[in-house]
């Protein structure tokens, strides 16, 4: 038996379910995160990027949520 399936940890455990943050949502993470990503990386990012960001991440990646699929920093070690 596992320990995490123990009756015990389960009584000490709470689900909580969150909603996927909306397109609104994301563009407003979005905007607080860009001063910051504009330094690490040393590039401009321009406001309708934000915005058409997490539209494109709904149509293009599938098994991710908002907004993680917006700021998945995967590759983000790349220097170009």
């Amino acid at each position: 038996m596992s320990s995490l399936s123990s009756p015990v940890i389960m009584l000490l455990l709470k689900l909580v379910r969150i909603k996927e943050a909306t397109a609104a949502d994301c563009v407003s993470i979005l905007c607080d995160l860009k001063v910051n990503y504009e330094s690490y990386f040393g590039v401009r990012i321009l406001d309708s990027a934000l915005i058409i960001a997490p539209q494109l991440s709904n149509r293009y990646i599938t098994n991710q949520i908002l907004p993680n699929k917006v700021i998945d920093k995967k590759y983000s070690f790349i220097k170009f």
